[in-house]
């Protein structure tokens, strides 16, 4: 078993990530860096089966460093979550994103220009999940809409961003200790690609994500005081765009991004 696991975690963290930075494309450059992420997650519980999550990370660049761009991007959420019977989830929610110079390739960010570096996202998906003795398997389908604010030419550039994500965690709570290991991978795909930014004349997979991790249960008396999460994650995204000269020809641009983060998270 042990075995097993191992050689998961190696095709994961290891051997997918290799492969899919060696793979010939009409790439224009990669980029590989390394990030901190700090998140908190609160959850409040309602009546009728119903909850409702405040949560906010904030991502900054290790590797490679440069002045002004460690800030690479803030998220805030806000998730309505409705389970009508115990293995089936139903949510949606909002969501707000601040990009710092790091995430959009600027030297510096100009904070006077909201547009430029804030954008809305809306989501909603359905979860199922499984459990057997001290694991718990989840399954997760997720539509999302990226709304962009700033001046676009809708030739190339989506206003409104369609993703589909595909999601598979794997926990196994040890009750004793507190702790809960987990493992997840997931799988982004677009909606409405712009013609000039499909791969061959379709859609695409334009990120996969796999995160290893654990939980630990604070110990408290009486009340929760809640949770620690510790958790290591490669992402791989592969970002098309596309430029129109004055004579109509697009020229098109591949940027292949790899990020490996170290994260903590803290949930109540």
């Amino acid at each position: 078993m042990k075995k097993r696991v191992a050689a998961f975690l190696l095709l994961c963290f290891v051997i997918l990530p290799l492969y899919a930075w060696k793979e010939k494309d009409e790439v224009v450059y990669k980029e590989l860096t390394m990030q901190l992420r700090l998140n908190f997650t609160y959850t409040y519980q309602m009546p009728k089966n119903l909850s409702l999550q405040l949560f906010q990370e904030m991502r900054f660049d290790l590797v490679p460093f440069q002045e002004g761009t460690v800030f690479d991007l803030s998220l805030t959420s806000v998730t309505l979550a409705y389970k009508p019977i115990p293995y089936l989830k139903i949510d949606g929610g909002y969501m707000l994103k601040i990009a710092g110079a790091a995430s959009t390739e600027a030297s510096v960010t100009h904070w006077d220009i909201p547009n430029t570096y804030v954008k809305h996202r809306l989501y909603g998906g359905l979860t199922g999940s499984y459990t057997y003795r001290n694991w718990q398997f989840n399954l997760r389908e997720r539509f999302l809409c990226d709304i962009r604010l700033d001046e676009i030419d809708p030739r190339t550039t989506r206003k409104y961003a369609l993703t589909l994500r595909h999601f598979a965690k794997a926990s196994y709570n040890i009750k004793e200790k507190g702790v809960a290991p987990y493992l997840w991978i997931e799988l982004a795909n677009t909606l409405n690609q712009t013609e000039y930014c499909q791969k061959d004349g379709r859609q695409y997979l334009e990120r996969w994500r796999s995160c290893l991790g654990v939980r630990y249960n604070l110990p408290s008396e009486g009340a929760s005081r809640g949770a620690l999460n510790f958790f290591i994650r490669y992402d791989q995204g592969m970002f098309r765009s596309a430029r129109l000269d004055a004579e109509g020809d697009a020229h098109i641009s591949i940027r292949r991004k790899g990020e490996y983060a170290i994260g903590i998270g803290y949930e109540i």
